[in-house]
């Protein structure tokens, strides 16, 4: 296995338990509401799903497959995580925030620094 694949799936790993981290730090404050059900079906739970397959994609798939996805999907998550800036209103969740920003921008550091040749 490839010391970049290694990285890129370590860093999804540490996203995906930052992101998960932040929600039981709401929950446990009581500074969110219930979330419905279409945000639940449509929202988390895709992102969720999406994540996971960031982190085992670098252990299953070729690194030009896996590049290119990180290329693509990270941003995606960068746009939700700058987003979520506008909603935090506990110093906590700034800096999580800012913490989820700066793996979206070293994933794509990283991917784009990536050789693209087969393995």
């Amino acid at each position: 296995m490839e010391d970049t694949k290694l990285k890129l799936s370590a860093i999804w790993i540490t996203h995906f338990l930052l992101w998960s981290f932040g929600d039981m730090l709401s929950l446990l404050q009581e500074i969110t509401e219930v979330a419905e059900d279409s945000l639940l079906l449509f929202v988390a739970t895709p992102l969720a799903i999406i994540q996971t397959v960031m982190i085992l994609l670098p252990l299953f798939s070729k690194r030009k497959v896996v590049r290119i996805a990180n290329l693509i999907v990270t941003p995606i998550f960068l746009v939700f995580n700058i987003m979520n800036l506008f909603e935090v209103h506990v110093g906590w969740g700034y800096l999580l925030t800012i913490g989820y920003i700066c793996y979206n921008l070293l994933t794509v550091w990283i991917a784009w620094q990536w050789k693209t040749k087969e393995e």
